[in-house]
């Protein structure tokens, strides 16, 4: 019996295999790396275009400033990859069904799903990385950013004040402040006007020519020094009352909000800045919280049971002082239970979005690697059946596909974090959506038929209007 691993017609398939499937990388490799360059460049862009403003004549040394854009970078990749590999392969299929060099392959008896798995491969291998990256890279990057910003606000107070516009409400809550001018290398500002809405009696309008800004050395208050201005105070419950005065110093301290405990790379992370792991723990810990909350609730709804059935026992009772005093201490347990049963319930409520939230950052992170896979298995067959290989045809189908995709993930989040769908269904529908429509173009490839168009649909029209014109 003559040994397989020396039949000539044997080593002669995988010769042709290994060569081709070497081509079809080498056909990827190009692309993905323009592809990639572009969509980084892109982001960047838009990344300096939001917030260059916040960053740049503040005072701040270019060293800084090159870091806080490095760090921001790390999301960055995790959305291109993706996008690079649905053009890679878009690319180069189009480019190979273009120059027919397909066509050639299948002569040689090399299947289009011989020529689709080095590119399977390299889906695997490119979903594996940015995996890793999400997990392990991301959250780190992310949590590094937010310290470091919170650094720069701490250390200019100034940087949460944009001359021309009120500040952050979130910031500073129950203060609005509006500065005309904000100095770039220290903490004074020009122009100054605060609203104070902090008590609920009055409001108060202050107005100065300078201002200095400092914060206390525990960072909970925001220590504001006017100089030259006016005071002008109204009080809410009698919109007659009004006063007016001048000063020439003037001190408000105002509680700020996130920058107390701010030591760099120990303030507490969020969800997109913790692993899996640590995401899947905190799942866990809110889930067993509701857990104990639901059997609170049912003893709650319980004794408000009981209490009815007591209150409807006491209404046919003889009317004695002990009678009455009962009745008086059931009616007092049902009133309470009655206002406590809306706030235990919305508490419930509140752990489990709150749980569900963080399991949406869980799947987004196993969901965005996947999509590497997924536009890879997508722009191979829409690449051999648009027949065309140039950069404008498959950066504008990427494109389209990618807001596709991108518009299904931040609505399914959105509606995933409102508890109106599951965390799965929020961030898979798009990565099986698509998986379909890759699968479906596949076979139309396997099959030999024409590239996509709407001539299906024409001929429907036209049948329809002979069969329209027969009748009458």
């Amino acid at each position: 019996m003559p040994n397989e691993s020396h039949n000539p017609l044997k080593r002669s398939w995988w010769r042709t295999s290994f060569r081709v499937w070497g081509y079809i990388l080498k056909e990827h490799i190009g692309p993905f790396i323009l592809a990639f360059i572009v969509i980084m460049f892109v982001f960047l862009l838009q990344f300096l275009m939001r917030f260059i403003d916040k960053i740049v004549g503040k005072g701040l040394d270019i060293w800084t400033i090159i870091r806080l854009i490095g760090l921001n970078l790390a999301w960055m990749v995790v959305l291109a990859m993706p996008m690079a590999a649905l053009v890679a392969s878009l690319m180069a299929f189009g480019s190979l069904a273009a120059s027919n060099e397909m066509t050639a392959m299948k002569a040689s008896g090399v299947s289009f799903m011989r020529m689709l798995f080095p590119a399977v491969l390299l889906g695997l291998l490119l979903a594996y990385t940015d995996l890793v990256f999400n997990n392990d890279v991301l959250p780190d990057a992310n949590h590094a950013a937010k310290d470091m910003m919170n650094d720069i606000q701490r250390k200019k107070p100034t940087f949460i004040i944009r001359a021309g516009e009120f500040s952050d409400e979130d910031a500073l809550p129950g203060y609005s402040i509006l500065a005309k001018k904000t100095a770039e290398n220290s903490s004074d500002l020009e122009g100054v006007t605060i609203y104070d809405h902090s008590s609920g009696n009055e409001t108060r309008v202050l107005t100065a020519k300078t201002a200095n800004l400092t914060f206390t050395p525990d960072y909970r208050k925001l220590i504001l020094k006017l100089h030259i201005g006016e005071l002008h105070q109204f009080f809410n419950n009698d919109p007659t009352a009004y006063r007016r005065g001048t000063f020439e110093t003037y001190i408000v301290r105002i509680p700020t909000s996130g920058f107390d405990f701010m030591h760099q790379g120990e303030s507490e992370r969020g969800g997109r800045e913790l692993s899996a792991h640590d995401l899947m723990k905190y799942v866990v810990k809110r889930d067993s919280a509701a857990e104990k909350e639901k059997i609170s609730f049912a003893g709650i709804l319980k004794t408000f049971a009981d209490n009815i059935t007591d209150i409807r026992k006491s209404s046919i009772a003889d009317s004695t002082v002990a009678d009455s005093n009962r009745k008086m201490r059931i009616t007092s347990n049902f009133r309470q239970n009655l206002f406590q049963i809306p706030s235990e319930a919305s508490q419930i409520i509140g752990t489990q979005l709150d749980a569900g939230s963080y399991l949406v950052e869980v799947h987004k992170k196993y969901a965005l690697p996947a999509a590497c896979l997924i536009f890879i298995l997508l722009g191979a067959p829409l690449g051999a059946l648009a027949k065309r290989g140039g950069i404008g045809v498959g950066v504008g189908l990427s494109i389209g596909f990618f807001i596709l995709y991108w518009a299904f993930l931040i609505g399914g989040e959105k509606l995933a974090d409102r508890g109106l769908i599951s965390p799965f269904s929020g961030m898979w529908a798009a990565n099986i959506l698509l998986g379909i429509l890759g699968g479906f173009l596949t076979l139309r490839v396997l099959r030999e038929r024409r590239a996509i168009g709407f001539r299906w649909l024409a001929q429907i029209f036209k049948r329809k209007k002979t069969n329209e014109t027969i009748s009458t």
